[in-house]
C-alpha cells in the first residue's frame, strides 16, 4: 500500500478531520482519485457509515475540485448515487474529461461494471427535485464524437433488453428536455442505426419494428420507423 494511502487510513482512524483534508490538499490529483475511490468503497461496504464517507467525499471534493480522472469512474449506479452531492458541486456535472465527457456520458454508455440498467429514473428525479439546471445543460453536451449522453446511451449500451416501464418514462421525459434545449445533429442518425444493426446481428436479435432500442431511436431523431427499417435491411 502507497503512503498517500497508509496515511490516510491512520487519519480517518484517528478522526482528524483538518489532518485528513491537509494531507488530501497535498496530494496529487491521481493519488486523490485513489483516495475518493477507497471512501467509496468503505461507504458501500459499511451503510451505517455510507452517509459519513459520502460526506467525507463530498467536502473532500468541494475543498480542491472535482478530480477529472474521476468523471470516468462514474460508471454504475452505486458510484452515481455515492458522488451525487459532489457532482451538484458547482457545475461538477459538466466538468469534462479529455474525452470531452461529463459524468453522464460515462453512466449511459456501455460499460461492463454496472449489473443495472441505466438510472433514468433517478437522473429525472433529480432534475425535477434538484438543483436541475447544470445537469439539464450536462444532459446536452457532447463529446469528441459530437455524441450526448442520450446518443451515447443509443449508440454504444450493449443491453438491448426493454427498459422497465418508469425508466423508459424516464428516459423520453429526458430526451424531451434536452430536444427543447438543443437540436439533433443528424449527422448521427446513420452511424448510429448502422452500429445498433451490428448490435443486433452480433446478439442474435431480430431487427424489428418491436425493438426498443430502434423505437428510442425513431423517437430521438424524429424518423419513421419504417423509414428506419427500410436503411437497416
Amino acid at each position: 500500500m502507497k503512503q498517500h494511502m497508509q496515511t490516510l487510513i491512520h487519519l480517518l482512524s484517528g478522526n482528524d478531520d483538518n489532518a485528513l483534508l491537509q494531507h488530501y490538499l497535498s496530494s496529487e490529483e491521481s493519488e486523490n482519485v485513489v483516495q475518493l475511490a477507497h471512501l467509496f468503497r468503505q461507504g458501500m461496504s459499511s451503510p451505517s457509515k455510507f452517509n459519513f464517507y459520502q460526506q467525507l467525499a463530498t467536502k473532500l471534493i468541494e475543498s480542491k475540485n472535482l478530480p477529472i480522472a474521476l468523471i470516468a469512474q462514474i460508471k454504475t449506479n452505486d458510484t452515481l448515487s455515492f458522488f451525487t452531492p459532489a457532482l451538484q458541486l458547482e457545475d461538477n456535472f459538466k466538468e469534462i474529461d479529455l474525452q470531452q465527457r461529463n459524468a453522464l456520458h460515462y453512466l449511459l454508455a456501455d460499460n461492463k461494471l454496472s449489473v443495472n440498467q441505466p438510472p433514468f429514473n433517478y437522473l429525472r428525479s433529480m432534475m425535477l427535485f434538484g438543483s436541475n439546471e447544470t445537469l439539464r445543460d450536462a444532459l446536452c453536451q457532447r463529446d469528441c464524437q459530437n455524441l450526448t449522453p442520450i446518443e451515447l446511451y443509443l449508440l454504444s449500451n450493449q443491453d438491448l433488453t426493454a427498459l422497465p416501464p418508469h425508466e423508459l418514462t424516464a428516459l423520453l421525459a429526458l430526451i424531451e428536455i434536452e430536444s427543447k434545449q438543443q437540436t439533433v445533429d443528424e449527422t448521427n442518425y446513420s452511424p448510429m442505426i448502422q452500429a445498433v444493426s451490428k448490435l443486433c446481428v452480433n446478439q442474435v436479435k431480430p431487427v424489428s419494428s418491436e425493438l426498443q432500442r430502434l423505437i428510442l431511436i425513431a423517437i430521438y431523431y424524429s424518423k419513421p420507423i419504417k423509414e428506419m427499417l427500410n436503411e437497416m435491411n
